[in-house]
């Protein structure tokens, strides 16, 4: 059974990150005719250098790219007016950003409790609805929301992220029974600990992996592409009778 996204248009949130650009790539492996990526303006030069390689391949997309604090709903509702204005009907819409802080929960503080559940929750949620006002409800498109094993199992130093993730879970049933009447289908993707250039050195040390990997019964840690193809099934028509869930890629962590 083939996964494609020929003549669709899918938009990726936090697309400059490791796991934005597996997500990128395998989109446009697959055959997506326009990839909307968005990211915050302090990331435009990882984003354009990312759009640039996506334009190479051989399967060509269209790239655009937006820049946009998702914290701020005026940001996004104007980054959703330009991609209004521009014709653009959103098909997939793929909300990958989202920030953790290590802290105690008797040190988090209030500033910091709104920026993580804003970036996590709310302005995800914001994107989402106007995409949907847009384009993506008379499209029957597909939302997919990036939780985390987090959203089910807690964790220590990770009060506002927890509750972020399992907010986002919350959110996937409600918007289920909202847009199912308009055949749009919301579903979430809740990875493990995603392995990267950028932390490889310390999840793969001895103290993290007495830390973390001993709780993963499959003993790896998950890689970008395994979240990416997770994602790519799920808002593919492979999955057309899959709406309302939250597909687990944690090697095991939450079942034992």
């Amino acid at each position: 059974m083939e996964i494609s996204f020929c003549g669709k248009n899918v938009l990726i949130t936090g697309a400059a990150g490791y796991l934005g650009k597996a997500l990128a790539s395998a989109y446009c492996r697959s055959g997506a005719k326009t990839l909307l990526l968005l990211e915050v303006p302090e990331q435009k030069e990882k984003l354009e250098m990312l759009a640039a390689q996506l334009r190479q391949t051989g399967h060509q997309p269209t790239v655009k790219t937006y820049y946009a604090d998702l914290t701020c709903i005026q940001e996004v509702l104007s980054t959703t007016q330009q991609v209004k204005e521009e014709g653009i009907g959103v098909d997939v819409l793929v909300n990958n950003a989202g920030v953790n802080v290590l802290q105690k929960a008797v040190e988090v503080a209030e500033d910091m409790w709104d920026y993580i559940v804003d970036l996590n929750l709310k302005g995800g949620f914001f994107l989402t609805q106007q995409i949907a006002r847009d384009s993506l409800l008379e499209r029957k498109g597909n939302v997919v929301f990036i939780s985390s094993q987090h959203g089910m199992v807690g964790n220590h130093m990770r009060a506002p992220y927890c509750a972020s993730k399992s907010g986002l879970l919350g959110l996937v049933r409600a918007l289920t029974a909202d847009w199912s009447a308009f055949d749009v289908r919301i579903n979430a993707v809740s990875p493990t600990y995603i392995i990267n250039d950028g932390n490889r050195e310390m999840l793969t040390s001895a103290e993290y992996k007495r830390k973390y990997l001993q709780h993963i019964p499959l003993k790896r840690y998950t890689e970008p592409e395994d979240v990416a193809s997770a994602v790519l099934f799920i808002s593919s028509n492979c999955a057309s009778m899959i709406t309302g869930q939250n597909l687990v890629v944690d090697g095991g962590y939450t079942a034992v």
